[in-house]
C-alpha cells in the first residue's frame, strides 16, 4: 500500500478546478443579477432601458473578460506551483513509506536520505535517530544470545561430566527451547554488524 495514492495530485487539482468553477458562476450570477432590468410595456421605455443596461453592460463584459482571463492565468500558475510543491511532500512521504516497509520486513540497516529542500527534514532525523536505535538494541539482543549460546555450552560439558543430574538436564532443555526461540527471532531482523 502506498501512502502517496497516484490520484492524490488529479484530486488536488479537480478540488482547484472546482472552486475556480464555483467562483466564476458565482461571479456570473452577480453579473447577471447587476445588469437585470424589468422593460416596461412601452417601446420607449424599453429602449432607455436597454440602452441604460447597454451602457452598464459593457464595461463589466470588458472587466469580466478581463477577470476570466487572469484567473485563467492564476489558476493555471497555482496548479503548476502546487505540482510543485506537492513533489516536496509526496517524495518524502514515499522515501518514509519505503523506509517503514524495510524496517517492518527486519532490516534495521535502511536510511532515509530526503532531497535539499524537501519537507519534513525534522522527521528524516528522528527517523534515523529511531531506526539506529533500534539497530544498536536488537545488537544488544544478539549479543545476550551468544551469551546464551555459551552458558548452553558450558551446562552441556557438566551434565557430560556427571549424568546423573536430572535437574541440570531439564534445565538444559528449557534453556534450549528459549535459545531456538530467541534465534528464531533474530533470524527475521536485520542488523549491521
Amino acid at each position: 500500500m502506498k501512502l502517496v495514492e497516484t490520484g492524490f495530485k488529479l484530486r488536488f487539482m479537480l478540488t482547484f478546478c472546482i472552486i475556480t468553477i464555483t467562483a466564476v458562476s458565482m461571479a456570473s450570477l452577480l453579473f447577471y443579477f447587476l445588469t437585470y432590468r424589468e422593460l416596461s410595456h412601452d417601446y420607449g421605455e424599453a429602449f432607455f432601458t436597454l440602452q441604460s443596461v447597454k451602457r452598464a453592460i459593457f464595461p463589466l463584459l470588458f472587466a469580466s473578460i478581463q477577470s476570466i482571463t487572469l484567473l485563467t492565468v492564476v489558476s493555471i500558475a497555482i496548479a503548476v506551483i502546487s505540482l510543485f510543491f506537492s513533489h516536496k511532500i509526496a517524495g518524502p512521504l514515499y522515501r518514509f513509506e519505503q523506509s517503514m516497509e524495510a524496517v517492518g520486513s527486519g532490516d534495521l540497516t535502511c536510511v532515509v536520505r530526503l532531497r535539499a529542500g524537501d519537507q519534513f527534514m525534522r522527521l528524516e532525523n528522528t527517523m534515523c535517530t529511531s531506526i539506529n536505535s533500534m539497530n544498536q538494541r536488537v545488537t544488544g539482543m544478539n549479543d545476550v544470545l551468544l551469551r546464551f549460546k555459551a552458558i548452553e555450552e558450558r551446562l552441556k560439558t557438566v551434565i557430560e561430566m556427571d549424568p546423573q543430574q536430572k535437574e541440570l538436564k531439564e534445565l538444559t532443555e528449557d534453556l534450549r527451547s528459549e535459545l531456538t526461540e530467541l534465534k528464531r527471532i533474530m533470524a527475521t531482523i536485520k542488523m549491521e554488524w
